[in-house]
């Protein structure tokens, strides 16, 4: 219950589309979700496949509580293989795209092929309508919602897009829904792009059926009152993520000047305060008690009066302090150019605020990227992400993501990434912690795969040193896989941090017998298949390191000014990561870890091989 157990393969090659069962072995292993996604993922797309080739393949996942009342839980899951890094890729978003995926019937959506011309896919309860998309290529996201729901006449419909970035296949294009809503990292938009579907438009309204409709109800209830009893919620209800910029900031994790300093003597003029003063209206994702998210109207230039959904914390820090920028307007703008154009706001300011360092040390000359000199920083910077999105001068090059750009213009040792993806908000050399999680997540360097350093910053760990760290990220990566395949908002329930009232949701939905405990070897078991996927495709231990700039220069500014984080505390962290993982000194799985897992007989077995499918 409360799973359809049904997968979509959509073919753009051939507009075909098939009904396949998901078998309930593998749900039970792989929950949903991420889990479920990665599963398929693994079995079906072959070992050194071009990611923006016919034969990689791109799924849409949802959980088995998607499209019910359980608290923040209308999230979808894209899982494919990345563009940008060359590896396993998942990201989600929230919004409303999720709820009408499930309520059309299905737990995951593949697509394959390569369409003819620009499509657009249609899904109305378990009806699939391929439209010609020529007349929507080139709009922006924004447009292209709009003008979607007008051609299908459905105002009900919710439509997951790529922009103009996703179409000229930058490798770090997003997929976006309900306007403002974002899968950013890695180029998923790329891959939508590389296969000529424009956008993914759906309707459903199936009853979404519950195993124990009565018991569900009192979970809801109680999970509510966990979320509203959550000490962490009212502040980011009021403030949405920018409230963290005062804390980051404070602790020397702020990123500035391309991750030079860990401090901002002027934060706070784009700190939640500032943005507050300017948010004029509050949103929320479906089935959400929170309503982090803010409306904000454009104030700056020739985009005066466009209405961006944020910014969020990280897009504030990247197209923000990273790129020297301190005015809340105008990297609101920023943030509304990458919204339109499908960009993912984390590594445009990763890449420009390294362009923005070799500018400033002299290795780079405006007259090379095509910059006016005399004009400010945010038309640089404006200026910059209309040509990476079009592919136009310097942009050809930029649009081939941050690793292959430095490598290109000789500034590799100033791009802040790891395996090719770029840096979220946080200064690594301020938290061990965090360092470890950058280098050991399984899509390249990501935050939301643990979060070490609000543990960090508590007491709760120590917060400079390696004690403890590991194994803190070990586990929290777990959970964290398996709250993603859930699928779950990390905010109001915390990230990686599983507990009864999930259990009890999970339970009391499917009529299936969950406890944290399996939930934790599921996550556990997602993990170490993510990790087979890159092994696979080429990645050992050296891949897991920080780029040398954060083991060799000082972090400038700030309560952490001075500190490396070397390369004998990076070894020693890899050592005992590897060891508690089961993983050799290389960082490959064990063959009895595989199989303590269960994943050597799955993989054997094809979950999804051709007897499965209907």
């Amino acid at each position: 219950m409360s799973r359809f157990h049904r997968l979509l393969r959509v073919d753009l090659s051939q507009q075909r589309v098939l009904e396949e069962g998901i078998p309930p072995e593998i749900e039970a292993a792989f929950i949903g979700g991420k889990g479920l996604a990665t599963a398929y993922l693994y079995a079906e797309v072959p070992p050194g496949v071009d990611p923006l080739g016919s034969e990689n393949i791109i799924y849409l996942a949802l959980g088995p509580l998607t499209g019910t009342m359980a608290p923040a839980s209308a999230r979808y899951e894209v899982v494919t293989k990345s563009p940008l890094t060359g590896l396993y890729l998942n990201c989600n978003a929230g919004g409303h795209f999720a709820i009408e995926v499930k309520g059309a019937g299905y737990d995951l959506v593949a697509i394959e092929g390569i369409a003819e011309h620009p499509t657009v896919l249609y899904i109305y309860d378990r009806q699939v309508q391929f439209i010609d998309g020529r007349q929507f290529w080139g709009l922006g996201i924004y447009d292209t919602e709009t003008a979607v729901r007008k051609r299908i006449r459905e105002p009900s419909a919710r439509v997951l897009s790529i922009g103009p970035a996703g179409e000229s296949l930058v490798r770090f294009a997003c997929l976006a829904n309900d306007y403002s809503r974002q899968a950013g990292r890695g180029g998923a938009g790329a891959v939508l792009g590389s296969k000529r579907l424009k956008a993914i438009a759906v309707r459903g309204t199936l009853d979404i059926p519950l195993a124990y409709p009565d018991m569900f109800l009192a979970a809801v209830d109680e999970a509510n009152r966990v979320i509203f009893n959550n000490p962490w919620v009212p502040d980011r209800r009021k403030y949405g993520t920018v409230r963290g910029i005062e804390p980051m900031n404070e602790a020397g994790v702020l990123p500035v000047r391309n991750f030079t300093l860990g401090y901002s003597s002027v934060a706070s003029h784009f700190d939640h305060l500032a943005y507050e003063k300017l948010t004029v209206a509050r949103l929320a994702c479906g089935e959400c008690p929170v309503a982090c998210s803010k409306g904000f109207r454009i104030l700056h230039g020739k985009y005066q009066g466009g209405k961006v959904e944020g910014p969020e914390y990280e897009t504030v820090c990247l197209l923000g302090p990273n790129c020297g920028i301190d005015e809340p307007t105008e990297i609101a703008t920023a943030n509304y150019l990458c919204n339109q154009l499908g960009l993912d706001t984390i590594s445009a300011g990763g890449l420009i605020g390294a362009i923005h360092d070799a500018l400033d040390q002299g290795i780079l000359t405006h007259r090379q990227l095509g910059l006016e000199p005399s004009a400010t920083r945010i038309e640089w910077i404006l200026s910059l992400l209309n040509a990476i999105a079009r592919r136009e001068g310097i942009g050809q090059l930029l649009a081939e993501g941050s690793r292959r750009a430095g490598e290109a213009l000789g500034i590799l040792n100033l791009i802040p990434q790891v395996k090719g993806l770029d840096f979220p908000g946080y200064e690594v050399r301020a938290s061990e912690g965090t360092a470890l999680t950058f280098m050991t997540a399984d899509r390249g360097a990501c935050h939301l795969q643990s979060w070490p350093l609000g543990r960090e910053l508590s007491g709760e760990l120590q917060r400079f040193g390696t004690e403890g760290k590991a194994l803190f990220v070990k586990n929290q990566q777990d959970e964290k896989a398996a709250e993603e395949s859930l699928i779950m908002c990390q905010f109001p329930y915390g990230i990686g941090l599983l507990n009864e009232v999930l259990v009890r949701l999970l339970n009391t939905a499917t009529g299936e017998e969950w406890d944290l405990a399996a939930l934790r070897t599921a996550g556990e078991r997602i993990w170490n298949l993510g990790r087979m996927f890159n092994v696979r495709e080429g990645i050992s231990r050296q891949d897991d390191y920080l780029p040398d700039k954060f083991a060799t220069q000082p972090l400038g500014d700030g309560p952490c000014a001075g500190r490396v984080i070397s390369r004998q505390t990076q070894d020693r962290m890899l050592d005992e990561y590897y060891a508690l993982r089961g993983w050799t000194e290389e960082g490959i799985p064990r063959p009895e870890t595989l199989s303590q897992l269960g994943l050597d007989r799955l993989v054997a077995s094809s979950p999804t091989s051709r007897s499965h499918r209907e």
